[in-house]
């Protein structure tokens, strides 16, 4: 058994939209218009201004004095607050320690924080380190 299929193709008229249908549009201003549409640059907004504060809030010898006053009220508790600074990362760290034994109690930020902001830093070194 053999199919056979016959179609009788209708022509369609193909409609001109936004003309008439005996006006032909005019191509050269058309495309003119849209170079110059195209090519108008976007006006650049303003940067915002912010006003920063760069002077601490705090001044050196006030906060001295409350470290101070700070290790003098855990001095009824045997404990100390030191201040230091991480040479891996830069980062302030403040470690409160029994002073009899030394044994530290609370450190901010962690070892394993310090430990894994320095990694960080080591991993961003190797990911974006691209020689040119």
């Amino acid at each position: 058994m053999t199919l056979s299929v016959t179609s009788n193709p209708v022509p369609v008229a193909t409609p001109v939209v936004g003309y008439k249908a005996n006006q032909t549009p005019n191509v050269a201003v058309e495309a003119r218009t849209e170079v110059q549409q195209k090519t108008a640059p976007n006006p650049v907004p303003e940067a915002v201004k912010v006003n920063i504060n760069t002077s601490p809030l705090v001044s050196s010898t006030d906060l001295a004095s409350k470290i101070s006053d700070l290790n003098e009220a855990l001095v009824s508790r045997n404990q100390a607050v030191a201040f230091s600074v991480d040479s891996g990362t830069g980062k302030d760290i403040v470690s409160v320690t029994n002073k009899t034994t030394g044994e530290l109690i609370r450190q901010m930020p962690t070892i394993e924080a310090l430990k894994s902001m320095q990694n960080i830093d080591h991993m961003m070194g190797l990911i974006f380190n691209k020689e040119v």
